[in-house]
């Protein structure tokens, strides 16, 4: 059987009768590797062997490894369950389900539309249930017999046709079906219920038992339809015992999402008490319509239930029925005496149930977990209990009471904490911002999203409020296009809890908001639904059906007040809501810091006297204690947490380098003296080598005598400046007697930092504070490969902190790693464990040779491992999410039992020792990196020796699951693009300049250009064809000498983006390049005018590149335009190749060629041949004196700095770039050597130079 037949009819066939081939078919698509497919073909593995595979065999045989066996036997353990469901008899219910009248679930059956449909459960029985519904297409359980007396049996009849007749046909065939049914329900002495708007059969698309509901045109219909009783029962005894039997017909709405028909399910309960029939057997006549279209009942006979059908009790069985009454008389006596006795109340833990929704199945409540509270009203004798709330790590909050601010959850919340306040419409994303972008415009993750769902009474201006009807017309779909952000681009899978809070009457808008998340969520996991009463619980269940199954809302429903809500959840909180802290005084005293004044101020973190106060350390356990110990010897940054428990002596102390006290001493000098309003402290730091815990440690010490912050990444200097402004003159009255704000500055650049002491300067100017009162501190924390040269640049104000420890270092890192090897093994507390080493390399490499010589190179891990470490040897901090990481392993996180359980779980114990998962509080989204970039860099050499590094960047951005998933992806291309483009900078405390990024080097040297291109071309395609990419390749290329190709990666850069200054000057320099190796091909040769066409026209072209970025506006950063380094390098040699053709290199040719450039002059021999370039050359001297000119300003007046983003892009020559001025000179003497010594007609021209570039060159003269 050929593959492609096999892979087809898997699906069409049972497991149990696959073949090898069907099975290593279902392989590949679950997405096995195909070496393990083919080891277990050849073990002959059918689909009957399938279901036997144990853990050991696919370890040992098949080679697997522990997480490619569980994703494998848990999709086993999935095909098991759908092929039991497909075995189960539509026909033949389970025990369980019958005894509990609660139908059995299943997936095996379709609706016309190809939908799944499932089993649903039945009205309670002789229970009038205002809030009961049921939902089109799902199906009941089969039709019954009367085994038990008390459960119901259950007949069903379609009335798909008879519905449609008129009322006095449609009250006919009600009564037939229903006073038969109840005579035999009343011979039986059994409960049953008839249901009609049910299919009683298998007929086309239908199966049986499912729900179609028919349209009512009158429901008088189906009650008048019990009129007939008194014709058709024998006897008035008889008649007064059905009348007390059958029950009158309940009516049931039938919820279709595909139509707004109301459609029914009408149902008779039919109950006979053993006081009523005990000794009786029952005879009923139908009635039937005769040939005048008259009414008239058929000859009275018994009626019984046979199994799930109803039938004639015929003469021959007549005496033998009547005898078996008396046993069923006693029978239903007995039942009936046994459900009258109390039974035992089974309550629920609903309290267990609560936390373990919440948390996931954890302990403790953490910020692990963001929480989305989906609410509508909440009665004001309940605002008192949403502490609850309050505490929570709160994501946004859909609210669907329009007074909520005034009067609701929305006012009370913000007098405790801040939340901004959107309407539906915010959320839509019309622009198709990147989601990076979106998340800022909206400050998502920096305070609650308080979404108003429909309207606000306080906003005249916003959006209004409307009834159910409207509601779902104008505003369902603004509604789920907020989820679908919420869900699919800003917040990763299970890493948020979705909450209903049902405090008032439920809403079909609450609802759909429920079916969009279930829908969204791919199901219930992480879904809560939590009832102020069980009549709210049961209305939202019974709306909710349409996606949700009735058990399953069961499973994820709380019924519970909110005040117990409130103290059950505080409870495992770790901490509690501070909604005010405190900040020192000049004074020397303390004021109070309110949560809702810190939260305007959130471009700054703000360290309070009392941090980390809030934390419940009852509710800690020891072993959470150490995990967050141990967490930051790991690897994981540090947390003011640590610092906290530290001084609580809940955990050792953390050792304070001799970085701290030099930085600390500085900081003492410049307090009390100081130069200027704004000082600065730097510290330069060898990446790994706790830079960022010294200087943290620094603003915890110093928490209580200045106020401290630290600048959030990525927000706008001006912002920033403000905010530190308010902080320092917060509850202060005199500006000049305030405290110094002492501001932590992480990995900003240099042009960041220059611009904020500038602008706090400024501010301190404008508000006339005295110049000599120290206001702001900056304590710059800066990695750097060299900080020891950069320390020493400006030793006072300036700490260096390295992997090599002092001699006083030394044994405060032996105590400490002692102590933490009493409690933990050594492999997991390895970054200590190298840092008490000083990172020797002999150490690092034998770690790094042991640990792989265990790994398995074949696996996802480690091909994951080298994915990580080949971005962190590269690109400094850099990280792949734990999304990523998901995808990349093809793993599908599962819930088992209450439990969530982490992908890091499933890592190798290799992978796990030099793999650390980042949870910083500052992002949203978890990651995971290499505990070290020290191991990480040896860790890509020794892996490199198997695969090459080229091979390891290629594999990463052409696997187009990790490229193109969406969470974090602007963050994961940004590491791909610096990888390929960050070049090193000897500024930025790199050991030396590169003129690419140090990766495509690398390659370049190992691998040769070639490969290097293929990179740089499948890096362009990998990152949406990035228009600086584009142009680096252009650059590789023209250094290369490949010209031709170079110009269409130019070209293509332009393409993309047409006003870029260096994209443009990238065209320039290719031609710059292509004309310079030309002129250089040819030796001593003199060319004639001819030969030069080429050389002139290339080299024009370059001219005219620079001409055009210099003509394009510069971005606002850029303050000057380096194409004119380009002109002048391409002019200045032009002139010389000129010189040399064979026209100009007489004698007389310098006057002569003089004379063609500045005059109308043209030399017969070039006349023709150079006819397309004469008018721009004689524009060569014009444009050459402008260019000089532009440069000699620049140099003398404004000294301009590029920023660090635009130095990846710079193509200046490092001459250019270092020393600029010795290249103006030596450019200037080229121009001076053809244009100073000119015949006396062109005396002219001399005037036409710059001043100052005549008084340059009259300068370098002398």
């Amino acid at each position: 059987m050929d593959s492609g037949h096999s892979e087809m009819e898997w699906q069409e066939l049972s497991y149990d009768r696959w073949t090898e081939s069907h099975v290593s078919s279902w392989l590949r698509a679950i997405g096995t590797e195909e070496t393990h497919i083919k080891k277990l073909k050849k073990k002959k593995v059918t689909g009957a062997v399938l279901t036997t595979l144990q853990r050991e065999f696919l370890s040992n045989t098949v080679r697997m490894n522990t997480v490619q066996i569980e994703h494998l036997l848990r999709k086993r353990d999935e095909l098991l369950e759908s092929g039991q469901e497909t075995n189960l008899s539509s026909q033949e219910p389970c025990d369980a389900a019958e005894q509990a009248n609660i139908p059995t679930e299943c997936s095996d059956s379709l609706t016309s539309s190809g939908e799944a449909l499932r089993f649903c459960e039945y009205r309670k029985f002789d229970q009038n249930e205002k809030d009961c519904r049921y939902v089109k297409h799902n199906l009941l359980h089969p039709e019954t017999g009367s085994d038990n007396m008390l459960v119901p049996c259950h007949e069903y009849k379609s009335l798909e046709n008879a519905h449609k007749q008129d009322s006095k046909i449609l009250k006919v065939k009600v009564a037939i079906e229903v006073l038969r049914f109840a005579c035999a329900c009343m011979n039986m002495r059994a409960n049953g219920t008839i249901h009609f708007g049910i299919m009683d059969k298998v007929k086309g698309t239908h199966k049986h038992g499912e729900i179609i509901g028919i349209p009512l045109k009158n429901q008088e219909d189906f009650v008048d339809a019990l009129d007939y009783i008194e014709s058709c029962f024998k006897g008035s005894n008889q008649q007064s015992d059905a009348r007390r039997c059958i029950r009158n017909p309940q009516f049931i709405e039938v919820l279709d999402k595909e139509t707004t028909e109301r459609t029914w399910v009408i149902e008779y309960d039919i109950i006979p008490k053993a006081a009523i029939v005990k000794d009786k057997i029952y005879s009923v006549g139908v009635p039937k319509f005769t040939e005048k279209d008259k009414v008239k009942c058929e000859e009275k006979i018994p009626y019984y239930r046979a199994g799930a059908n109803t039938k004639r009790v015929t003469d021959d069985d007549l005496v033998q029925f009547i005898q078996g009454l008396r046993e069923k008389d006693q029978q239903r006596e007995e039942a009936e005496a046994s459900s009258n006795e109390t039974p035992q109340d089974f309550r629920e833990d609903q309290k267990r149930k609560l936390l373990i929704l919440l948390t996931c199945g954890k302990a403790r409540m953490d910020n692990s977990l963001y929480y989305i509270v989906v609410t509508n009203k909440i009665q004001p004798e309940h605002l008192d209990s949403i502490d609850f709330l309050v505490n929570m790590n709160l994501f946004c909050v859909f609210d669907f009471d329009p007074d909520s601010k005034t009067s609701g959850l929305c006012g009370t919340y913000k007098k405790q904490k801040a939340a901004n306040l959107h309407f539906l419409k915010d959320y839509a994303n019309d622009n198709r911002s990147e989601s990076s972008d979106f998340i800022k415009s909206l400050q998502l993750f920096e305070k609650t999203s308080w979404i108003f769902c429909n309207g606000r009474s306080d906003f005249p201006g916003g959006e209004q409020t409307c009834d159910e009807t409207t509601w779902i017309r104008t505003r369902k779909k603004k509604l789920k296009k907020a989820v679908s952000v919420i869900c699919n681009d800003i917040l990763p899978r299970r890493s948020f809890v979705v909450l209903f809070l049902l405090s008032s009457d439920v809403e079909q808008p609450l609802v759909e908001t429920f079916h969009e998340f279930y829908a969204e969520m791919n199901g219930h996991d992480f879904l809560t639904v939590l009832s102020e009463s069980k009549e709210n619980s049961k209305k939202f269940s019974s709306l909710a059906q349409v996606s949700c199954p009735t058990s399953t809302l069961r499973d994820i429903s709380v019924e519970m007040p909110l005040s117990h809500v409130d103290a059950t959840v505080q409870s495992i909180q770790l901490s509690k809501n501070q909604p005010t802290r405190t900040l020192p005084v000049f004074s020397g005293g303390l004021c109070f810091f309110k949560s809702v004044e810190e939260a305007t101020l959130d471009s700054l973190e703000i360290i309070s006297v009392d941090q980390c106060n809030e934390t419940k350390l009852e509710n800690m356990t020891q072993k959470e204690i150490q995990q967050t110990d141990i967490y930051f010897y790991r690897g994981g940054k540090i947390d003011w947490l640590n610092f906290w428990l530290a001084d609580k002596r809940k955990c050792g102390d953390i050792i304070k380098r001799d970085a701290y006290k030099e930085a600390s001493t500085i900081l003492d000098n410049i307090v009390p003296k100081p130069k200027r309003s704004v000082e600065s402290v730097i510290i330069y730091h060898q990446p790994g080598s706790g830079g960022s815990t010294v200087a943290r440690q620094i603003l915890w010490d110093r928490k209580n005598k200045v106020r401290c912050a630290v600048v959030k990444q990525g927000k706008e200097i001006t912002t920033v400046c403000e905010h530190a402004v308010k902080l320092r003159e917060h509850k202060e009255n005199d500006k000049n007697n305030c405290l110094p704000v002492l501001l932590l500055l992480e990995d900003h650049n240099a042009d960041y930092t220059d611009e904020l002491r500038g602008q706090l300067g400024n501010v301190i100017a404008t508000k006339k504070i005295n110049p000599s009162v120290l206001c702001f501190i900056l304590l710059i924390c800066s990695r750097s490969n060299d900080p020891e040269r950069l320390c020493r640049a400006s030793p006072s104000q300036t700490v260096a902190v390295t992997h090599k420890l002092s001699d006083a270092e030394k044994p405060l890192f032996s105590e400490k790693l002692e102590q933490l090897k009493l409690e933990n093994e050594t492999e997991f507390i390895l970054t200590f464990v190298l840092m008490s080493e000083e990172f020797k390399s002999s150490y690092v490499e034998d770690f790094v040779k042991n640990l792989l010589d265990k790994t398995d190179h074949s696996t996802l891990i480690t091909r994951l491992i080298r994915f990580v470490a080949l971005l962190y040897s590269y690109v400094d901090d850099s990280y792949i999410s734990a999304s990523h990481c998901e995808a990349s392993l093809g793993m599908r996180v599962y819930v088992n039992g209450a439990r969530h359980h982490a992908f890091v779980e499933d890592f190798t114990e290799e992978a796990k020792l030099i793999l650390i998962h980042l949870r910083q509080s500052s992002t949203h989204i978890q990651s995971i990196k290499i505990i070290h970039p020290l191991v990480a860099k040896e860790l890509l050499g020794q892996l490199s020796e198997n695969v090459p590094q080229s091979d390891i960047a290629m594999d990463l951005i052409t696997d187009k699951v990790l490229v193109n998933h969406r969470f974090d992806q602007d963050t994961f291309l940004k590491f791909i693009k610096d990888l390929f483009i960050r070049r090193n900078k000897k500024s930025r405390g790199d050991l030396a300049d590169t003129a690419f990024s140090p990766f495509i080097e690398h390659v370049t040297k190992e691998c040769g250009v070639q490969k290097a291109v293929d990179l740089m071309k499948a890096a362009f395609i990998a990152l949406r064809n990035d228009a600086y990419v584009a142009q680096q390749l252009a650059r590789l290329l023209y250094t290369n000498f490949r010209f031709q190709e170079a110009l269409e990666w130019a070209e293509k850069a332009k393409s993309l983006l047409p006003s870029d200054t260096f994209i443009l000057d990238t065209l320039g320099q290719v031609y710059k390049w292509w004309f310079c190796h030309l002129f250089d091909s040819l030796g001593q040769e003199e060319p004639s005018p001819e030969m030069g066409i080429e050389i002139i026209n290339i080299a024009l072209k370059g001219i005219r590149a620079f001409r055009a970025s210099e003509k394009t506006p510069t971005k606002e950063n850029v303050t000057f335009n380096s194409s004119y380094y380009g002109e002048v390098d391409v002019g200045c040699r032009l002139l010389k190749f000129l010189s040399v053709v064979d026209v100009f290199s007489n004698n007389t040719g310098k006057t002569e060629l003089m004379r063609y450039l500045l005059t109308e002059y043209i030399p017969a021999e070039v006349h023709k041949p150079w006819q397309d370039f004469h008018q721009q050359l004689k524009g060569l001297q014009r444009n050459l004196s402008h260019a000089l000119e532009y440069i000699s300003e620049d140099l003398s007046y404004f000294q301009t700095d590029i920023s660090e983003e635009d130095e990846e892009l710079d193509a200046r020559d490092p001459e250019q770039l270092y020393n600029p001025r010795k290249w103006l000179t030596r450019k200037s003497a080229v121009y001076a050597g053809f244009f100073c010594n000119i015949p006396e007609e062109s005396d002219e021209a001399v005037m036409t130079w710059p001043e100052q570039l005549r008084d340059f060159l009259h300068s370098k003269s002398r």
